[in-house]
């Protein structure tokens, strides 16, 4: 899906993951693809990975696999992400730290391509 790479990520090979977690997600959203995608978005905004929607990231065990084999990846974008704030990012559910990145970078991922596409 040619939208899902204008991201200012796209350049960590982690997006190639988060792209197919997307793509997947996005089936059960009626609409042509641009509205599943937008709708997809909006609920992950209004609930995040703690909800559980995102069914790779609701056992910590799967966090942990997943951040295992992306951890340069999601530590370099988590890095990023609280240079541009100027502050660290609070583990306010206080998951597991390599749940927490999982979430964060992914919901990061996911808003940035959000305010591409639709803002």
């Amino acid at each position: 899906m040619k939208a899902l790479q204008k991201s200012n990520y796209s350049d960590y090979r982690v997006s190639d993951a988060f792209n197919e977690i997307i793509i997947k997600s996005i089936t059960s959203y009626d609409g042509k693809r641009s509205a599943q995608l937008k709708s997809f978005f909006l609920d992950l905004q209004t609930g995040g990975c703690v909800s559980g929607m995102i069914s790779e990231f609701i056992y910590h065990a799967d966090c942990k696999e997943f951040y295992i084999e992306h951890i340069d990846d999601l530590e370099n974008m988590r890095t990023e992400l609280e240079e541009a704030i100027g502050e660290p990012i609070e583990n306010r559910f206080s998951a597991p730290h390599y749940t927490f990145v999982c979430w964060l970078c992914f919901e990061e991922y996911c808003y940035d391509l959000y305010s591409r596409l639709f803002e």
